[in-house]
């Protein structure tokens, strides 16, 4: 009897084992669906959306997710368009010409982006509220001292109101990486909207009429997201492209080598075959002298 309670003890515990990794096996990573708004020069907004799933702690890029983009409620009328991710997870959707009647009315509004369930993943969404922004820099030359003055508004109903406590980036716009115009990474705007960054990159490389890109921007606001201004000014310095095409450099043609380096390579070539030929005649020599002792021991 004892015997036969151990075995119903054992198939319960295999069968509570086998339900357990069942419901292991169906049980899908949860899809996190990111929403982030933007705005470039004050033209078309744009939607950008991120996929991503935490592993381990970790929060991994998921590639290849179709997400629809709404605006205001989850509706086709409102659908802005239908993005799949890449490799890095993000998609972007601008804003169709569809919705410009409605959106020169509003605000306020709202971004919504959904997914479907598929083999790895359940259905998820994410939102964003958004408070309908613009930004607009402008330069100032006083006393010497060039300043720059970034200035944020964000709609009240038919009116443009400045917005105060915005942190703003204030940065000069390069093809690897961007600098600030000054010595702090961010700027606050007062009460009229205003955040002004004094320019000190003084000389700063421009193109060849002096020209650099002076770019205000938002990154990531809670109330307005990402907007940006971007506007040439002629701070920079002229930059003169050097042409040492016919000069001894180690850009120029074969025949311009540098003599230090023709010299370098000499050496190395002389070094070689010096190394080589006393080798060869330690050989020759070693040879000779076992031919000798060979025919001294015959004799």
């Amino acid at each position: 009897m004892k015997m036969l309670n151990n075995y119903k003890l054992l198939l319960v515990g295999l069968a509570v084992l086998c339900v357990s990794s069942a419901i292991t096996q169906d049980t899908k990573p949860s899809l996190l669906v990111t929403v982030s708004y933007r705005l470039a020069n004050n033209t078309v907004p744009s939607v950008s959306i991120f996929t991503k799933v935490k592993i381990n702690k970790k929060f991994i890029d998921v590639p290849g997710i179709t997400v629809k983009v709404f605006l205001g409620q989850e509706k086709e009328a409102n659908l802005l368009g239908i993005v799949q991710t890449n490799k890095y997870g993000n998609g972007v959707v601008s804003f169709p010409v569809s919705v410009k009647s409605f959106w020169d009315t509003v605000s306020h509004f709202t971004l919504i982006a959904t997914s479907e369930a598929n083999k790895q993943y359940e259905s998820a969404s994410g939102e964003a509220s958004v408070t309908k922004a613009k930004i607009t820099v402008d330069t100032v030359f006083t006393d010497g001292i060039r300043s720059i003055v970034a200035t944020v508004k964000a709609k009240s109903g038919n009116d443009w109101i400045p917005a105060p406590d915005v942190e703003t980036k204030i940065i000069i716009k390069r093809s690897i990486g961007n600098l600030s115009v000054g010595d702090a990474e961010t700027y606050t705007t007062d009460s009229s909207g205003q955040a002004t960054a004094e320019f000190k990159r003084i000389d700063m490389p421009g193109d060849a009429n002096g020209n650099i890109m002076l770019v205000a921007k938002t990154e990531d606001n809670e109330l307005y997201g990402n907007i940006s201004i971007e506007q040439p000014v002629k701070w920079g310095a002229p930059f003169t492209p050097l042409n040492t095409f016919d000069e001894r450099t180690l850009f120029a043609t074969r025949d311009k080598a540098p003599i230090w380096l023709l010299f370098l390579a000499g050496s190395i070539v002389v070094g070689v075959w010096s190394v080589i030929i006393y080798l060869a005649r330690q050989i020759i020599q070693i040879r000779k002298l076992g031919m000798e002792d060979t025919t001294d021991v015959k004799q």
